[in-house]
């Protein structure tokens, strides 16, 4: 009893720690883990396929049990190839520069950079072709710089220094080296020149170069300059003569419109003063007729009242005006009258007593005849005050 409890109380630990051992044994004789940044190739050393398996296999966990599989892992990021003086990074990737005899026969080191990297689906091929390790890597160094030395040889002192040729000559590296490479299984990425150095000599010389040139182009420029000067002068001048000749268009054409614009108001003056004495001529004119028509009309008038006149004093109206003035001329005041004999509201007889008399010896004068009469009698001689003026 005691026997069996023991038993179940250490059965299971033990069992996990043979898993475990088991397990760890399992991982590291039976299978293998690819990394993200590794490409695997396998090898089946013993079986019925023998022989380098024709796949590439990508990260995960693969089947590698010891004595029958043997994997190879590859890089399968992009690889920097620095062939420089002073390489950005140390250890065993650092490269010396890359060594190079130009076509004048000057030495000249160039520091490179070329990125590359293994095809994909071609790592079990690079594995055919070159064995296990490394080896394409020395490949493509030493098919870099024997590029270099065949490309950048060509080039000449004043090829040197000059950033469009280095560009030119960059891109010619660069499809060299892709065809070259492209039976290796690896792609190249980028090629990039860094720096070119060259001996104190041909520097010494380079320097001389480009300072002759430098002092040819101030030359140039200054030439450029004086001749720009004599232009702007000129141009200057122009502008000048240009400024005073529109300044005296301008003078020129004020003068004559002022002279246009004055002859204009003396002739809309002219016009004005001689339409203002033609209608004062026709004004005076007009008032002169309408003045000697009205004159007329008074003459006319006055020979009509002298006629009427003369007509009322040839008749009987003669007598009667005679009476009325000796009527008017009597000073009542000095006069005595008897009314029984003399009846002063007798018009008819009082009448007769001035001398009016008719075929009867007795004239009737209603008060209307009398009224006009006397109203006739009362009118100026003179009518003087009643002409227009």
């Amino acid at each position: 009893m005691h026997l069996g409890k023991f038993t179940a109380k250490y059965l299971i630990p033990i069992g996990i720690v043979v898993f475990l051992v088991l397990f760890v044994i399992g991982i590291k004789f039976f299978v293998i883990k690819v990394g993200v940044d590794q490409v695997g190739v396998r090898t089946i050393i013993w079986g019925v396929k023998r022989g380098l398996v024709q796949k590439d296999y990508g990260p995960g966990w693969h089947r590698a049990i010891s004595g029958i599989d043997q994997w190879d892992l590859y890089d399968s990021t992009v690889q920097t190839l620095e062939l420089a003086k002073h390489p950005s990074h140390q250890g065993h990737d650092e490269r010396q520069e890359a060594a190079i005899r130009t076509a004048d026969d000057y030495d000249v080191s160039a520091d490179l950079i070329v990125k590359y990297q293994i095809k994909k689906g071609h790592a079990w091929k690079l594995r055919e072709d070159l064995g296990v390790g490394e080896r394409y890597k020395i490949i493509v160094e030493n098919e870099i710089r024997d590029i270099a030395r065949s490309v950048l040889g060509k080039m000449t002192e004043r090829d040197l220094y000059n950033p469009e040729e280095k560009r030119k000559r960059a891109d010619a590296f660069k499809v060299q080296l892709i065809t070259r490479l492209s039976d290796r299984n690896v792609d190249i990425i980028d090629v990039l020149i860094l720096e070119m150095r060259f001996d104190p000599q041909l520097e010494r010389k380079i320097k001389n170069i480009k300072l002759a040139e430098l002092d040819n182009v101030l030359n140039i420029s200054k030439a450029l300059a004086a001749e720009e000067r004599g232009i702007t002068q000129t141009i200057d001048a122009d502008t000048e003569a240009i400024a005073q000749k529109i300044i005296g268009d301008k003078e020129r054409s004020i003068t004559v419109l002022d002279a246009e614009t004055t002859k204009q108001t003396i002739e809309i003056l002219a016009e004005a003063d001689k339409y203002l004495i033609q209608k004062k001529a026709e004004g005076d004119l007009y008032k002169e007729q309408r003045v000697a028509e009205g004159n007329l009309l008074i003459k006319q008038a006055q020979a009509e009242g002298e006629r009427l006149r003369r007509e009322a004093i040839s008749g009987m109206g003669g007598d009667i005006i005679v009476a009325m003035e000796a009527a008017r001329n009597m000073n009542l005041a000095d006069l005595n009258v008897s009314s029984l004999d003399i009846n002063l509201l007798d018009v008819d007889e009082m009448a007769t007593r001035f001398g009016v008399s008719d075929i009867k010896g007795k004239l009737r004068v209603d008060t209307k005849t009398f009224t006009q009469i006397q109203e006739m009698l009362n009118q100026p001689k003179s009518t003087d005050a009643a002409k227009p003026k």
